[in-house]
């Protein structure tokens, strides 16, 4: 199966990228974002490039796995409020009707 290939550029360095599911419009997204994340670094005196492409990697690494986190937080507490209503319909449905 061939794969598609994206490429995006990030601190002028081009690169190509396998578009896993996403599109070219995403994946220029996602790099626009990392390299206005590598910028504000490098304002703050960060000037390695390779250290910025590392911390700016482990940050939207963290803000993924917060953001799955939450959702299964989430998710959790949805399934508990639905079994809380199933248990309340089973209660109404086998209570005796006047």
């Amino acid at each position: 199966m061939p794969k598609d290939i994206v490429q995006v550029e990030i601190k002028r360095i081009a690169l190509d990228i396998e578009s896993s599911g996403l599109g070219m419009v995403e994946l220029a997204d996602l790099a626009a974002s990392v390299e206005k994340y590598m910028q504000k670094l490098q304002e703050e005196g960060e000037i390695d490039t390779l250290k910025q492409a590392l911390m700016a990697a482990l940050h939207f690494a963290a803000r993924a796995y917060l953001q799955t986190q939450n959702e299964g937080g989430k998710r959790q507490e949805e399934e508990s409020r639905v079994d809380d209503l199933i248990l309340k319909l089973k209660s109404a449905l086998d209570a005796p009707h006047k």
